[in-house]
Protein backbone atom coordinates (compact mmCIF):
# COMPACT_ATOMS: atom_id res chain seq x y z
CA UNK A 1 0.00 0.00 0.00
CA UNK A 2 2.89 2.50 0.74
CA UNK A 3 4.44 1.57 -2.81
CA UNK A 4 0.72 2.44 -4.29
CA UNK A 5 0.18 5.63 -2.55
CA UNK A 6 3.86 6.50 -3.42
CA UNK A 7 3.03 5.77 -7.12
CA UNK A 8 -0.10 7.96 -6.80
CA UNK A 9 1.97 10.98 -5.46
CA UNK A 10 4.45 10.53 -8.20
CA UNK A 11 1.60 10.55 -10.53
CA UNK A 12 -0.48 13.41 -9.47
CA UNK A 13 3.21 15.61 -9.81
CA UNK A 14 3.71 13.97 -13.62
CA UNK A 15 0.10 13.68 -14.69
CA UNK A 16 -0.62 17.84 -14.30
CA UNK A 17 -4.29 16.97 -13.12
CA UNK A 18 -5.93 16.61 -10.26
CA UNK A 19 -6.72 12.71 -9.52
CA UNK A 20 -9.95 10.99 -9.04
CA UNK A 21 -10.32 6.76 -9.33
CA UNK A 22 -12.59 5.18 -11.06
CA UNK A 23 -15.07 2.92 -9.70
CA UNK A 24 -15.03 -1.02 -10.60
CA UNK A 25 -17.53 -0.77 -12.37
CA UNK A 26 -17.68 0.82 -15.81
CA UNK A 27 -14.60 0.31 -16.89
CA UNK A 28 -14.07 3.02 -19.02
CA UNK A 29 -14.12 6.63 -18.76
CA UNK A 30 -13.78 10.22 -20.41
CA UNK A 31 -11.21 12.30 -20.95
CA UNK A 32 -11.96 16.16 -21.73
CA UNK A 33 -8.75 18.79 -22.55
CA UNK A 34 -9.16 22.19 -21.72
CA UNK A 35 -8.15 24.66 -23.67
CA UNK A 36 -7.52 22.84 -26.49
CA UNK A 37 -6.26 25.10 -30.06
CA UNK A 38 -8.86 25.20 -33.01
CA UNK A 39 -7.97 22.84 -36.00
CA UNK A 40 -5.06 20.76 -33.66
CA UNK A 41 -5.13 16.89 -33.58
CA UNK A 42 -5.29 15.50 -30.23
CA UNK A 43 -4.72 11.97 -29.79
CA UNK A 44 -4.28 10.12 -26.36
CA UNK A 45 -1.74 7.37 -25.66
CA UNK A 46 -2.11 4.48 -22.86
CA UNK A 47 1.05 3.76 -21.20
CA UNK A 48 -0.38 1.44 -18.48
CA UNK A 49 -3.25 -0.30 -17.35
CA UNK A 50 -5.36 0.78 -14.02
CA UNK A 51 -7.52 -0.23 -11.46
CA UNK A 52 -8.94 1.30 -8.57
CA UNK A 53 -10.39 -0.06 -5.13
CA UNK A 54 -14.46 -0.21 -5.60
CA UNK A 55 -14.22 1.02 -1.70
CA UNK A 56 -11.82 3.78 -2.26
CA UNK A 57 -11.32 5.35 -5.80
CA UNK A 58 -8.10 7.22 -4.32
CA UNK A 59 -6.49 3.45 -4.24
CA UNK A 60 -5.14 2.74 -7.37
CA UNK A 61 -2.28 0.32 -8.98
CA UNK A 62 -0.67 0.04 -12.45
CA UNK A 63 -0.01 -2.72 -14.91
CA UNK A 64 1.93 -3.62 -17.85
CA UNK A 65 1.09 -6.26 -20.39
CA UNK A 66 3.70 -9.03 -20.79
CA UNK A 67 5.08 -7.91 -24.35
CA UNK A 68 5.30 -4.27 -23.16
CA UNK A 69 6.88 -4.82 -20.34
CA UNK A 70 10.89 -4.91 -21.48
CA UNK A 71 10.02 -1.41 -22.48
CA UNK A 72 9.68 0.00 -18.99
CA UNK A 73 12.61 2.18 -17.80
CA UNK A 74 13.97 -0.48 -14.44
CA UNK A 75 16.04 2.90 -13.49
CA UNK A 76 12.49 5.05 -13.33
CA UNK A 77 10.10 1.73 -12.07
CA UNK A 78 9.75 -1.38 -10.17
CA UNK A 79 8.20 -4.01 -12.46
CA UNK A 80 7.28 -7.06 -10.58
CA UNK A 81 9.09 -10.62 -11.65
CA UNK A 82 5.57 -12.17 -11.55
CA UNK A 83 2.90 -11.98 -13.48
CA UNK A 84 -1.09 -11.58 -12.38
CA UNK A 85 -3.95 -13.88 -12.91
CA UNK A 86 -4.27 -11.92 -15.93
CA UNK A 87 -0.80 -12.34 -17.81
CA UNK A 88 0.04 -8.47 -16.52
CA UNK A 89 3.06 -6.95 -14.57
CA UNK A 90 2.38 -4.27 -11.21
CA UNK A 91 4.42 -1.21 -11.75
CA UNK A 92 5.37 1.26 -9.62
CA UNK A 93 7.92 4.43 -9.76
CA UNK A 94 11.19 4.41 -7.67
CA UNK A 95 11.10 6.70 -4.60
CA UNK A 96 14.33 8.46 -6.05
CA UNK A 97 12.75 8.91 -9.84
CA UNK A 98 11.89 12.58 -10.02
CA UNK A 99 8.74 13.68 -11.97
CA UNK A 100 10.49 15.46 -14.43
CA UNK A 101 12.78 12.06 -15.38
CA UNK A 102 9.47 10.20 -15.38
CA UNK A 103 7.94 12.68 -17.80
CA UNK A 104 10.47 12.61 -20.37
CA UNK A 105 10.76 9.11 -20.31
CA UNK A 106 7.12 8.93 -20.96
CA UNK A 107 7.05 11.61 -24.14
CA UNK A 108 10.23 10.20 -25.70
CA UNK A 109 8.84 6.40 -25.33
CA UNK A 110 5.35 6.28 -25.56
CA UNK A 111 4.69 4.93 -28.89
CA UNK A 112 6.42 1.66 -27.23
CA UNK A 113 3.25 1.20 -25.15
CA UNK A 114 0.72 2.72 -27.84
CA UNK A 115 1.92 3.02 -31.88
CA UNK A 116 -1.81 4.41 -32.35
CA UNK A 117 -3.61 6.02 -29.92
CA UNK A 118 -6.66 7.47 -29.34
CA UNK A 119 -7.70 10.39 -31.93
CA UNK A 120 -9.80 12.96 -30.08
CA UNK A 121 -13.19 14.79 -30.80
CA UNK A 122 -13.03 18.83 -30.96
CA UNK A 123 -15.55 20.74 -29.75
CA UNK A 124 -15.72 24.49 -31.44
CA UNK A 125 -18.40 25.76 -28.97
CA UNK A 126 -16.42 25.31 -25.98
CA UNK A 127 -13.39 24.93 -27.04
CA UNK A 128 -12.74 21.38 -25.54
CA UNK A 129 -11.05 18.02 -26.93
CA UNK A 130 -12.95 14.61 -25.64
CA UNK A 131 -11.88 10.96 -25.96
CA UNK A 132 -14.64 9.12 -24.84
CA UNK A 133 -14.60 5.54 -23.42
CA UNK A 134 -11.64 5.00 -22.81
CA UNK A 135 -10.41 1.83 -21.07
CA UNK A 136 -8.66 3.06 -17.68
CA UNK A 137 -5.33 3.48 -17.55
CA UNK A 138 -2.46 6.30 -17.43
CA UNK A 139 -2.57 8.29 -20.35
CA UNK A 140 -0.31 10.30 -22.14
CA UNK A 141 -1.99 13.49 -24.65
CA UNK A 142 -0.17 15.19 -27.47
CA UNK A 143 -1.23 17.43 -29.87
CA UNK A 144 0.29 18.88 -33.19
CA UNK A 145 1.69 22.28 -30.90
CA UNK A 146 3.55 19.17 -29.24
CA UNK A 147 3.16 17.88 -25.59
CA UNK A 148 -0.21 18.81 -23.87
CA UNK A 149 -0.75 16.57 -21.19
CA UNK A 150 0.25 13.34 -19.20
CA UNK A 151 -2.78 11.64 -17.11
CA UNK A 152 -4.25 9.10 -15.49
CA UNK A 153 -7.91 8.21 -15.80
CA UNK A 154 -8.72 8.03 -11.88
CA UNK A 155 -12.07 8.39 -12.29
CA UNK A 156 -14.61 7.87 -14.99
CA UNK A 157 -14.63 11.44 -16.10
CA UNK A 158 -11.54 13.60 -15.46
CA UNK A 159 -10.42 17.26 -17.10
CA UNK A 160 -6.87 18.53 -17.88
CA UNK A 161 -6.03 21.81 -19.77
CA UNK A 162 -3.82 22.30 -22.73
CA UNK A 163 -1.09 24.65 -21.46
CA UNK A 164 0.84 24.77 -25.00
CA UNK A 165 -1.29 27.74 -26.41
CA UNK A 166 0.70 30.59 -24.83
CA UNK A 167 -0.63 34.32 -25.75
CA UNK A 168 -0.94 35.76 -28.57
CA UNK A 169 2.66 37.61 -30.04
CA UNK A 170 2.81 41.56 -30.13
CA UNK A 171 2.28 43.29 -33.64
CA UNK A 172 5.98 44.27 -35.45
CA UNK A 173 5.87 46.75 -38.33
CA UNK A 174 8.02 47.12 -41.06
CA UNK A 175 8.61 49.34 -43.66
CA UNK A 176 7.50 47.62 -46.89
CA UNK A 177 7.92 49.89 -49.97
CA UNK A 178 8.82 53.44 -50.56
CA UNK A 179 7.55 54.73 -54.18
CA UNK A 180 6.72 51.56 -55.44
CA UNK A 181 10.34 50.11 -54.49
CA UNK A 182 10.38 46.84 -52.31
CA UNK A 183 12.25 47.35 -48.38
CA UNK A 184 12.13 45.18 -45.51
CA UNK A 185 13.40 47.73 -42.98
CA UNK A 186 12.91 50.07 -40.24
CA UNK A 187 13.84 53.19 -41.55
CA UNK A 188 14.07 54.65 -45.02
CA UNK A 189 15.38 57.60 -47.29
CA UNK A 190 12.35 59.53 -48.51
CA UNK A 191 11.22 62.88 -49.60
CA UNK A 192 7.82 64.86 -49.11
CA UNK A 193 5.33 63.43 -51.04
CA UNK A 194 6.64 60.09 -50.94
CA UNK A 195 4.22 56.77 -50.56
CA UNK A 196 5.29 54.61 -48.29
CA UNK A 197 3.86 51.40 -47.66
CA UNK A 198 3.92 49.29 -44.23
CA UNK A 199 3.01 45.91 -43.08
CA UNK A 200 2.25 44.76 -39.86
CA UNK A 201 2.57 41.18 -39.03
CA UNK A 202 1.75 39.43 -35.50
CA UNK A 203 -0.05 35.81 -33.62
CA UNK A 204 -3.74 35.83 -32.36
CA UNK A 205 -3.91 32.66 -30.38
CA UNK A 206 -7.11 30.89 -29.49
CA UNK A 207 -6.47 31.43 -25.50
CA UNK A 208 -3.90 33.39 -23.65
CA UNK A 209 -2.67 30.60 -20.63
CA UNK A 210 0.18 30.72 -18.17
CA UNK A 211 1.21 28.16 -15.77
CA UNK A 212 2.55 25.33 -15.19
CA UNK A 213 1.12 21.54 -15.01
CA UNK A 214 -1.64 21.32 -12.70
CA UNK A 215 -1.79 25.21 -12.06
CA UNK A 216 -2.72 26.24 -15.66
CA UNK A 217 -4.61 29.46 -16.34
CA UNK A 218 -6.15 30.59 -18.94
CA UNK A 219 -8.21 33.31 -20.80
CA UNK A 220 -10.15 32.46 -24.11
CA UNK A 221 -8.97 35.36 -26.80
CA UNK A 222 -12.40 36.71 -28.42
CA UNK A 223 -10.27 40.01 -30.50
CA UNK A 224 -7.15 41.08 -31.58
CA UNK A 225 -6.54 44.38 -30.85
CA UNK A 226 -3.19 46.74 -31.52
CA UNK A 227 -2.62 50.46 -31.74
CA UNK A 228 -0.48 52.02 -34.32
CA UNK A 229 1.02 55.72 -33.90
CA UNK A 230 2.22 57.84 -36.87
CA UNK A 231 3.87 60.89 -37.30
CA UNK A 232 4.38 63.66 -39.71
CA UNK A 233 2.10 60.87 -42.08
CA UNK A 234 -1.17 60.98 -43.87
CA UNK A 235 -2.68 58.06 -44.04
CA UNK A 236 -4.82 56.29 -46.93
CA UNK A 237 -7.45 54.59 -45.50
CA UNK A 238 -8.66 53.04 -48.63
CA UNK A 239 -5.45 51.24 -49.06
CA UNK A 240 -5.98 49.03 -45.74
CA UNK A 241 -5.48 45.17 -46.45
CA UNK A 242 -6.23 42.61 -43.50
CA UNK A 243 -5.25 39.11 -43.72
CA UNK A 244 -6.06 36.30 -40.84
CA UNK A 245 -3.65 33.11 -42.16
CA UNK A 246 -2.94 34.61 -45.16
CA UNK A 247 -6.44 35.52 -46.25
CA UNK A 248 -7.99 38.85 -47.00
CA UNK A 249 -10.76 39.56 -44.29
CA UNK A 250 -13.11 42.50 -44.20
CA UNK A 251 -14.87 41.70 -40.21
CA UNK A 252 -12.23 44.20 -38.69
CA UNK A 253 -12.35 47.97 -37.69
CA UNK A 254 -9.59 50.71 -37.83
CA UNK A 255 -10.53 53.65 -36.75
CA UNK A 256 -8.28 57.36 -36.42
CA UNK A 257 -8.23 59.31 -33.89
CA UNK A 258 -5.76 62.38 -34.42
CA UNK A 259 -2.13 60.30 -35.23
CA UNK A 260 -3.58 56.82 -34.15
CA UNK A 261 -4.76 53.93 -35.51
CA UNK A 262 -6.65 51.38 -33.65
CA UNK A 263 -7.47 48.37 -35.50
CA UNK A 264 -9.64 45.05 -33.81
CA UNK A 265 -9.86 41.77 -35.43
CA UNK A 266 -12.76 39.54 -34.08
CA UNK A 267 -11.45 35.84 -33.27
CA UNK A 268 -14.89 34.57 -32.54
CA UNK A 269 -18.47 34.65 -33.56
CA UNK A 270 -21.28 36.40 -32.14
CA UNK A 271 -21.73 32.55 -30.09
CA UNK A 272 -18.52 32.77 -29.01
CA UNK A 273 -17.19 30.27 -31.61
CA UNK A 274 -13.48 30.43 -33.22
CA UNK A 275 -13.64 31.60 -36.42
CA UNK A 276 -9.86 30.86 -37.35
CA UNK A 277 -7.39 27.81 -36.54
CA UNK A 278 -4.18 27.86 -36.29
CA UNK A 279 -2.37 25.96 -39.53
CA UNK A 280 1.22 25.75 -38.83
CA UNK A 281 2.56 22.35 -37.11
CA UNK A 282 3.67 22.94 -33.53
CA UNK A 283 2.54 26.26 -33.21
CA UNK A 284 -0.83 27.56 -31.25
CA UNK A 285 -0.77 31.15 -33.66
CA UNK A 286 -3.14 32.56 -36.27
CA UNK A 287 -1.00 35.01 -38.15
CA UNK A 288 -2.45 38.14 -38.46
CA UNK A 289 -1.54 41.30 -40.94
CA UNK A 290 -1.99 44.53 -42.46
CA UNK A 291 -0.68 46.86 -44.69
CA UNK A 292 -1.50 50.03 -46.09
CA UNK A 293 0.11 53.27 -47.59
CA UNK A 294 0.47 56.84 -46.04
CA UNK A 295 2.28 60.03 -47.27
CA UNK A 296 4.99 62.12 -46.38
CA UNK A 297 3.79 65.39 -45.07
CA UNK A 298 5.74 68.70 -45.76
CA UNK A 299 5.93 68.50 -41.79
CA UNK A 300 9.06 65.93 -42.54
CA UNK A 301 11.39 68.10 -44.07
CA UNK A 302 12.00 69.64 -39.93
CA UNK A 303 11.30 66.16 -38.29
CA UNK A 304 11.82 62.69 -39.69
CA UNK A 305 8.33 61.19 -40.16
CA UNK A 306 7.51 58.11 -38.06
CA UNK A 307 5.73 54.76 -37.35
CA UNK A 308 5.70 53.58 -33.89
CA UNK A 309 4.02 50.16 -32.82
CA UNK A 310 4.83 49.21 -28.51
CA UNK A 311 8.27 49.73 -28.83
CA UNK A 312 8.88 48.99 -32.87
CA UNK A 313 9.68 52.06 -34.63
CA UNK A 314 9.74 53.14 -38.39
CA UNK A 315 12.00 56.00 -39.40
CA UNK A 316 11.26 58.28 -42.77
CA UNK A 317 14.53 60.41 -43.47
CA UNK A 318 14.00 63.62 -45.94
CA UNK A 319 17.11 65.49 -47.01
CA UNK A 320 18.32 69.40 -46.66
CA UNK A 321 21.22 71.26 -47.74
CA UNK A 322 21.99 75.53 -47.44
CA UNK A 323 22.97 77.55 -50.92
CA UNK A 324 25.22 80.79 -49.19
CA UNK A 325 25.77 83.93 -52.03
CA UNK A 326 29.32 85.27 -52.20
CA UNK A 327 31.00 87.62 -54.15
CA UNK A 328 34.54 86.76 -55.59
CA UNK A 329 36.10 88.18 -51.99
CA UNK A 330 34.09 85.37 -50.13
CA UNK A 331 31.85 88.27 -48.64
CA UNK A 332 27.93 87.91 -48.23
CA UNK A 333 26.14 88.89 -51.68
CA UNK A 334 22.45 89.18 -51.64
CA UNK A 335 20.22 89.66 -54.82
CA UNK A 336 20.37 86.85 -56.67
CA UNK A 337 17.23 84.23 -57.25
CA UNK A 338 17.55 80.78 -58.17
CA UNK A 339 15.71 77.55 -59.33
CA UNK A 340 16.79 74.01 -58.82
CA UNK A 341 15.83 71.31 -61.19
CA UNK A 342 16.02 67.54 -61.08
CA UNK A 343 15.45 64.71 -63.66
CA UNK A 344 14.21 62.78 -60.28
CA UNK A 345 16.96 59.77 -61.57
CA UNK A 346 14.26 58.44 -63.82
CA UNK A 347 15.36 57.07 -66.73
CA UNK A 348 14.43 59.23 -69.92
CA UNK A 349 12.76 61.64 -67.86
CA UNK A 350 13.20 65.54 -68.66
CA UNK A 351 14.81 67.59 -66.41
CA UNK A 352 12.40 70.43 -64.93
CA UNK A 353 12.20 72.62 -62.21
CA UNK A 354 10.91 71.90 -58.62
CA UNK A 355 8.35 73.29 -56.84
CA UNK A 356 8.44 74.42 -53.79
CA UNK A 357 6.55 75.92 -50.68
CA UNK A 358 8.12 78.90 -49.67
CA UNK A 359 7.91 79.22 -45.62
CA UNK A 360 8.74 82.80 -45.17
CA UNK A 361 12.04 82.39 -43.30
CA UNK A 362 14.00 81.85 -45.57
CA UNK A 363 13.59 78.33 -46.08
CA UNK A 364 11.57 76.47 -49.25
CA UNK A 365 10.36 73.20 -48.28
CA UNK A 366 10.00 70.61 -51.75
CA UNK A 367 6.35 69.74 -52.81
CA UNK A 368 4.26 68.85 -55.38
CA UNK A 369 1.76 70.90 -54.13
CA UNK A 370 4.09 73.76 -53.93
CA UNK A 371 3.55 76.93 -55.49
CA UNK A 372 6.85 78.90 -56.44
CA UNK A 373 9.98 77.47 -57.95
CA UNK A 374 12.04 80.47 -57.78
CA UNK A 375 14.25 80.33 -54.69
CA UNK A 376 14.80 84.42 -53.60
CA UNK A 377 17.93 85.74 -52.18
CA UNK A 378 17.50 89.12 -53.68
CA UNK A 379 17.75 90.09 -49.87
CA UNK A 380 18.82 87.31 -48.29
CA UNK A 381 22.50 85.41 -48.75
CA UNK A 382 21.88 82.05 -47.13
CA UNK A 383 18.85 80.11 -47.93
CA UNK A 384 17.42 76.39 -46.80
CA UNK A 385 16.09 73.81 -49.26
CA UNK A 386 14.66 70.92 -47.34
CA UNK A 387 12.12 67.95 -48.26
CA UNK A 388 14.24 66.55 -50.78
CA UNK A 389 15.72 63.09 -51.78
CA UNK A 390 18.76 61.26 -51.42
CA UNK A 391 18.38 59.38 -53.97
CA UNK A 392 17.65 62.12 -56.48
CA UNK A 393 20.57 64.27 -58.62
CA UNK A 394 19.99 68.09 -58.64
CA UNK A 395 21.28 70.98 -60.49
CA UNK A 396 21.15 74.79 -59.54
CA UNK A 397 20.66 77.46 -61.69
CA UNK A 398 20.78 81.20 -61.03
CA UNK A 399 17.83 82.93 -62.48
CA UNK A 400 18.84 86.64 -61.33
CA UNK A 401 21.97 87.88 -61.13
CA UNK A 402 23.18 90.91 -58.32
CA UNK A 403 23.70 93.84 -60.58
CA UNK A 404 27.31 94.41 -61.56
CA UNK A 405 28.10 90.84 -61.19
CA UNK A 406 28.16 88.05 -63.88
CA UNK A 407 25.96 85.27 -63.49
CA UNK A 408 27.29 81.87 -62.16
CA UNK A 409 27.28 78.67 -64.06
CA UNK A 410 25.31 75.78 -63.61
CA UNK A 411 26.06 73.54 -60.50
CA UNK A 412 25.43 70.04 -60.36
CA UNK A 413 24.53 68.42 -56.76
CA UNK A 414 24.37 64.78 -55.96
CA UNK A 415 21.45 63.99 -53.65
CA UNK A 416 24.31 61.80 -51.64
CA UNK A 417 25.73 65.32 -50.44
CA UNK A 418 23.07 66.51 -48.72
CA UNK A 419 22.25 66.05 -45.25
CA UNK A 420 19.96 63.69 -43.40
CA UNK A 421 17.03 65.39 -41.42
CA UNK A 422 17.09 63.85 -38.19
CA UNK A 423 14.92 65.04 -34.78
CA UNK A 424 17.33 67.70 -33.65
CA UNK A 425 18.91 68.88 -37.36
CA UNK A 426 19.04 72.52 -37.51
CA UNK A 427 16.98 73.47 -40.68
CA UNK A 428 17.13 77.38 -40.48
CA UNK A 429 19.81 79.13 -42.35
CA UNK A 430 21.62 79.92 -40.19
CA UNK A 431 22.24 76.44 -39.59
CA UNK A 432 26.20 74.78 -39.55
CA UNK A 433 24.70 71.36 -39.97
CA UNK A 434 23.73 71.52 -43.00
CA UNK A 435 26.08 70.65 -46.72
CA UNK A 436 26.62 74.07 -47.91
CA UNK A 437 26.60 75.01 -51.45
CA UNK A 438 28.46 78.47 -52.01
CA UNK A 439 27.70 80.15 -55.27
CA UNK A 440 30.10 83.16 -56.20
CA UNK A 441 29.45 85.59 -58.60
CA UNK A 442 32.12 88.13 -59.64
CA UNK A 443 32.11 91.58 -60.86
CA UNK A 444 31.52 92.75 -64.42
CA UNK A 445 33.91 93.95 -66.29
CA UNK A 446 34.26 96.62 -69.52
CA UNK A 447 34.92 93.56 -72.09
CA UNK A 448 35.94 94.31 -75.98
CA UNK A 449 32.94 94.14 -78.01
CA UNK A 450 32.28 91.98 -81.09
CA UNK A 451 31.24 92.31 -84.64
CA UNK A 452 33.10 96.00 -85.50
CA UNK A 453 36.61 97.49 -85.04
CA UNK A 454 35.57 100.50 -83.18
CA UNK A 455 36.13 104.14 -83.16
CA UNK A 456 39.20 104.60 -81.57
CA UNK A 457 41.16 104.13 -84.71
CA UNK A 458 39.11 106.59 -86.76
CA UNK A 459 40.38 109.29 -84.43
CA UNK A 460 43.83 108.03 -84.60
CA UNK A 461 44.07 107.71 -88.32
CA UNK A 462 41.90 111.30 -88.56
CA UNK A 463 44.61 112.75 -86.85
CA UNK A 464 47.26 111.15 -88.59
CA UNK A 465 46.04 112.33 -91.64
CA UNK A 466 45.33 116.21 -90.08
CA UNK A 467 48.63 116.66 -89.27
CA UNK A 468 50.44 115.03 -92.56
CA UNK A 469 48.32 117.56 -94.32
CA UNK A 470 49.53 120.57 -92.19
CA UNK A 471 53.06 119.55 -92.91
CA UNK A 472 52.28 119.15 -96.63
CA UNK A 473 50.66 122.56 -96.52
CA UNK A 474 53.88 124.16 -94.50
CA UNK A 475 56.29 122.30 -97.28
CA UNK A 476 54.57 123.38 -100.66
CA UNK A 477 54.29 127.21 -98.83
CA UNK A 478 58.40 126.98 -98.68
CA UNK A 479 58.57 125.67 -101.85
CA UNK A 480 56.75 128.34 -103.66
CA UNK A 481 58.20 131.12 -102.18
CA UNK A 482 61.61 129.80 -103.61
Amino acid sequence: MKKILALLIAMVMVLTIGVTAFADEPTSGTITVENATYGKAYTAYKIFDASYSASDHSKVSYTVTADKKEYVNTDLFDVSTAADKNGNYAVSAKDSATEDQIFDWIKNNYSNFDSTGTPGTFNTDNYTVTFANVPFGYYYITSTLGSAVAVNTTNPTVTVKDKNASAPTPPIKKIASVDGVAKDSYDADTHVGSVVGFKITGNATNWTTSGERNDVTSTKNTVYTFEDTFTNLTVDESSYIVKVNGEAINNYTATISGNKITVSIPLTDNNGVAMYQAKEDESPYIPIEMTYNATVTVAAAGTPAMNEIGNEKDVLYTYAFQVAKTDGDNNPLPGAQFELWSTKDVEGATAAALKFIDNGDGTYTYSEEGTVTTLDMTMNTTIVIKGLDKGWSYILKETKVPDGYNQAEDIAIAGSTLTKVEENTDTTPASTALHKQTVTNKKGAILPSTGGIGTTIFYIIGAILVLGAGILLVVRRRMNAK
